[in-house]
């Protein structure tokens, strides 16, 4: 139960209780004098050492002094009392601050956030400050502080509440703690006896409280408290400060909040002994170390005591489902390269892979796991879903290749939780495997971070072994899972840990999903080309790859974020974008030239294919990592149209009135579309609260969508492709469509220009082929998964909404079809319908999510039953066009001789010399094939993901398993 549903329980069904609360925690803290404040207020952050002094202003108790995300200096000041001894200094404010003494040194920090766990503080809306100095009897310090919302979200304003100098009766604060422990007991626990017991300690404490005697209450409560569990269940309790890199608040404040999460961890283990801290995201360590570097030195004792704990090796947290298979594996790369030369961790100490909030997880992230060193997975976001509830919370999760990974779900669903005796019993009352004895419980305020504090510590103290509880005892994760690696773990779960829910992230924000897919191929180009090269792409590289990394984190690249992360993400994808263009250009320079017009490909499958230089057509032939010249073509007579139809001589394709293909007939005559193809439809997509940027209704399709009508329509041939341009226009939707042909091939292309301003609508285009069959082939992260396309049971209806990445396919015994797409991952694929979701139009958290221009293509390619490779070539033809350059000739440099592996990326090797070749095998049987490579080198090595050499690879014959990631090291 959070806080705001345990207090008004409180207040409305126990009046009396909640009184009796609040009244002790009113002789806590008695004010001895009040201190003065002054402010500085500005936008955006200003550094400690460049305040302007004199620019302070004089701020009053309970005056507001800023919106949502504006910042300010609090100076404060006063002096001590005569004969006043043990004082505390007491802050208030709505919003967060990091306190720094007069000299700068970072000191504590403050918040006031609501959490929807959080029980009640003792300060109420003050928080002590921990290391101000009052032995001068001055005081003097100051706040950073801010204002990011109420319950995170952007409503209210900031506040000054005041500043005060106070003494604290420990008596009393600790009779607080113990009250309150016991009556969330008393509300939760479901043995009638304990309930009883508790609150007749409860009333009978209370009365000896009001009459002055807080020893006496504290003694009563004391037979309660020492009463010892007699549960054999154990919880490992971890402290963490779950902090998302950007969310409801741009990423500048996540630099601040890191810094003032890691100030009260650090504080904390100073003075709790059996207390550890986790956290999980190198990224927020790396800004540590730029801006706090006093502060990083603090959590590099810390990690080397074993007080703090890294959890994880991913860069952050990232969402699993969008991001290419290479880009996570340098999550793991780059974040453990961070974490092994500033901490100096070992391979032992990295074997958790540490993602709770994460929208769901691909098939294949199990070898992708393995192979970056991460046996053991921790999340709790299938604890979401909203139709079926998944089965395990501690199991095995073998990937689509195999690989497996052990799992745990802390069982009360929550990264956030408080600790609370409801907090535990509900862990174990939704606990599958609670018979195992054990489980994780992750305590601590977050999402916007913090961690744990006050009331987090002085519950979870009381309940290390208290009666009607499981106990409770400090441990890291890590120690956690090597204990359960010990315990026989009875169940596995094969394939992708699918979330009932989100599923709206797929499609929200779509030009970061189509930056995102750009930039991860201009990447694979220049590593690519920097090999052919010989140029040292490191360094150069490092930075925009961290970025890209970042911006893949799961609340950025889903479009779950506010609208300044939005902005901020696209400007990043763009600059980048910018500077890789540079680099590609400097680098085929210095590649061997010749004359003429040529193609350079970038993949590892041969391509022959028309392409338009400067207004000409020319053929492109060139192998796999080769350039070669492109050859002037002349014209194409059996490219024809006429006004319902468009014909390449392969595929001859007829238009309805509305502008979808009604038939799509093949040289063998063959029908290819049982219904329409490439129907534009409009449906309803409603506010789903509070996740409108996540979420699509689960009954979308039961309504019936608008259908566009095509206006305006002109045919006409353009070198090697006929086109048909089709316009769709409403009154807050324009549509350009140019729907291609090109000679001898069998894809039809959709190039797509919209200028979007729907509100609560969402775009897809549908498609209802002849050939379909009861499952669909999803590519994923180096592979592709195989998911059902009937709605028998709920797990299948739940499923009506799922992510892929360039292609889906479904056949039946006389055919495939399969939708194709270059930036694009919404997808709908069932009874009979293949939908493609093009856009959506939430408002919250960002109003204007979606609204403006957007340029996509997406395209489908009829195929034979059972030869997906053909499929698989047209995805990376569409994502990764021709090369176009002057002059630039080299025969192919890397190959390989079966069409269903694939070589996926070609970099400088991490450490030392050497070049690495990432290859998979696409099509999910056994195969063995010869690499071939021009590239110079003495011996060739097999190595995991992290590049870490495993032993000679023989290049005439690699053997590959379904789906399996082979890297092989080229050295010397």
């Amino acid at each position: 139960m959070g806080f705001a549903s345990w207090l008004f329980g409180l207040k409305v069904q126990q009046p009396a209780e909640y009184q009796r609360l609040m009244r002790i925690r009113r002789t806590i803290y008695t004010r001895v004098a009040p201190l003065r404040a002054e402010i500085l207020r500005s936008p955006e952050p200003i550094r400690f050492d460049e305040i302007d002094r004199s620019a302070f202003t004089p701020i009053r108790p309970g005056a507001a002094w800023g919106k949502v995300f504006d910042c300010a200096w609090l100076r404060i000041t006063g002096e001590v009392p005569e004969g006043v001894r043990d004082a505390v200094v007491l802050l208030g404010i709505r919003g967060e601050g990091l306190v720094h003494s007069p000299r700068g040194e970072l000191l504590d920090s403050v918040s006031t956030v609501f959490q929807q766990g959080d029980l009640p503080h003792s300060g109420g809306r003050y928080r002590p400050v921990r290391g101000v100095d009052l032995t001068s009897g001055h005081v003097e310090f100051y706040a950073d502080v801010t204002y990011n919302g109420w319950i995170l979200y952007e409503v209210g304003k900031a506040v000054y509440h005041g500043a005060q100098l106070a003494t604290r009766d420990d008596e009393a604060y600790a009779l607080y703690y113990d009250y309150l422990t016991l009556l969330v007991l008393a509300g939760a626990t479901e043995d009638p006896a304990v309930e009883a017991d508790v609150r007749e300690a409860l009333r009978d404490a209370y009365a000896r409280f009001v009459t002055g005697d807080v020893a006496a209450a504290r003694e009563h409560l004391a037979g309660q408290l020492t009463r010892p569990s007699d549960s054999d269940f154990v919880y490992s309790a971890v402290g963490h400060g779950h902090l998302d890199m950007a969310w409801l608040w741009p990423l500048r404040e996540t630099r601040r909040k890191a810094a003032r999460t890691y100030v009260r961890a650090l504080n904390t283990i100073e003075t709790r002994g059996d207390y550890i801290y986790g956290t999980s995201q190198p990224q927020q360590m790396s800004w540590m170390k730029q801006n706090q570097p006093v502060l990083f030195e603090r959590m590099r004792r810390a990690v080397a005591d074993g007080r703090m704990e890294i959890q994880g090796s991913f860069w952050v947290e990232p969402d699993t489902n969008l991001p290419s298979g290479e880009s996570l594996v340098r999550q793991a790369v780059v974040g453990r390269r961070f974490l092994q030369e500033e901490f100096g961790l070992t391979d032992e100490q990295l074997r958790l892979c540490w993602l709770p909030d994460t929208f769901g997880y691909n098939g294949n992230l199990p070898q992708i796991l393995k192979g970056t060193g991460m046996d053991w997975f921790q999340t709790i976001k299938l604890a979401w879903n909203k139709v079926n509830d998944f089965p395990h919370r501690t199991f095995h999760w073998k990937g689509i290749d195999g690989s497996s990974v052990l799992v745990h779900m802390p069982p009360e669903g929550d990264y956030n939780s408080r600790g609370a005796a409801d907090n535990l019993l509900t862990g174990l009352l939704r606990y599958p495997e609670r018979a195992l004895g054990t489980a994780l419980l992750v305590y601590g305020s977050g999402d916007g971070g913090g961690g744990p504090g006050e009331i987090h510590h002085e519950v979870i103290d009381r309940e290390a072994s208290l009666r009607g509880l499981p106990k409770v005892e400090h441990s890291s994760a890590s120690d956690f899972f090597r204990r359960l690696e010990r315990i026989d773990v009875e169940h596995t779960h094969s394939g992708e840990l699918y979330l009932e829910t989100h599923q709206g992230t797929y499609t929200t924000q779509g030009q970061i999903k189509r930056h995102n897919r750009l930039v991860e191929r201009k990447l694979h180009e220049v590593e690519a080309l920097a090999v052919f090269t010989g140029a040292d792409s490191r360094a150069r590289l490092e930075e925009p790859w961290r970025e890209v990394l970042l911006n893949q984190f799961h609340d950025i690249i889903p479009g779950s974020s506010i609208a300044r992360v939005n902005r901020e993400a696209i400007a990043t994808y763009e600059r980048i974008e910018s500077t890789l263009d540079r680099y590609r250009d400097e680098l085929i320079a210095q590649l061997p030239t010749g004359p003429g017009t040529t193609a350079i490909n970038l993949t590892s499958l041969p391509r022959d294919e028309y392409v338009k230089v400067d207004g000409g057509w020319f053929r492109a032939i060139v192998e796999p990592y080769s350039a070669a010249v492109v050859e002037p073509v002349g014209t194409f007579p059996e490219l024809t149209y006429t006004a319902d139809t468009l014909s390449n001589g392969r595929l001859t394709l007829r238009f309805g009135e509305t502008g979808e293909i009604v038939s799509c007939r093949d040289l063998q005559g063959e029908e290819h579309a049982r219904d329409g193809l490439n129907r534009l439809v409009l449906f309803d997509d409603p506010y789903v609260w509070p996740f409108n940027a996540w979420d699509i209704r689960v009954d979308y399709a039961e309504s019936t969508p608008t259908t566009l009508r095509a206006g305006s329509v002109r045919s006409y041939l353009d070198g090697a492709t006929v086109v048909r341009e089709q316009s769709y226009r409403t009154s807050k939707v324009s549509i350009t469509q140019r729907v291609v042909l090109e000679a001898g091939s069998d894809v039809v292309r959709f190039e797509t220009d919209v200028d979007w301003h729907e509100k609560h609508r969402m775009l897809r285009a549908e498609f209802r082929p002849r050939h379909y069959g009861e499952t669909v082939k999803c590519e994923i992260q180096f592979g592709h998964i195989e998911r059902v396309t009937t709605e028998r049971d709920p797990v299948e209806k739940a499923q009506f909404e799922v992510c892929a990445h360039k292609w889906i396919a479904t056949e039946d015994s006389g055919g495939g079809f399969a939708l194709l797409n270059d930036g694009k991952y919404g997808h709908r694929a069932k009874n009979g319908l293949l939908s493609l979701n093009l856009l959506r139009a939430p408002t919250f958290p960002d109003k204007t999510a979606d609204r403006g221009r957007h340029h996509f293509t997406y395209a489908f390619a009829p195929f034979e039953s059972g030869d997906l490779a053909p499929v698989i070539a047209e995805g990376y033809r569409l994502n990764n066009p021709l090369t176009i350059a002057q002059g630039t000739v080299f025969e192919s440099l890397i190959g390989v001789d079966d069409p269903g592996v694939l070589v996926e990326t070609v970099k400088r090797a991490e450490n030392g010399d050497g070049v690495v070749l990432r290859l998979y095998e696409s099509l999910g049987r056994p195969t063995t094939t010869v690499l071939r490579t021009a590239l110079p080198h003495a011996v060739a090595l097999t190595t995991n993901l992290l590049e870490v050499p495993a032993g000679e690879a023989d290049l005439d014959r690699l053997e590959f398993g379904p789906f399996e990631i082979k890297t092989i090291l080229l050295k010397g």
